[in-house]
């Protein structure tokens, strides 16, 4: 039987999978028509995002301690710009892409952020034990 740190990097580099199958599409759409997502600087935060969410996975499956702070390299940013977007979202200045049902994505990508941050420190806890 594999043990629970192991069970949970997997799911962790499976839900990184899961959420960039939603982002990408969201970072063609904006490669396409350029007005998808909003801007940082010169870059699109999808682009920023999908990449961050890619960090993630990869930290999660190659799992050693100096790729913790890869995985850390990838949620700060992720945690960070959805928190930024939600906020202005919440303060009724409309930023994030949005869903098919009309709800802003950073709130999607806030609950997953800090999801995979709480099990990533539950695992890395679980490991040293």
């Amino acid at each position: 039987m594999l043990p629970l740190s192991r069970i949970l990097r997997l799911c962790l580099a499976g839900f990184s999978v899961y959420v960039l199958s939603g982002l990408i599409p969201i970072s063609f759409a904006h490669w396409q028509t350029g007005v998808v997502c909003p801007m940082l600087g010169p870059l699109p935060a999808c682009y920023l995002v999908s990449v961050c969410y890619a960090a993630m996975g990869l930290a999660a499956v190659l799992w050693n301690k100096r790729l913790n702070g890869l995985f850390f390299a990838g949620a700060a940013p992720v945690i960070l710009l959805a928190l930024t977007g939600t906020s202005l979202e919440l303060s009724g200045r409309p930023t994030c892409p949005r869903s098919e049902t009309g709800l802003p994505l950073c709130y999607l990508s806030l609950i997953a952020g800090i999801m995979m941050l709480v099990v990533f420190l539950f695992a890395l806890k679980r490991e040293r034990i």
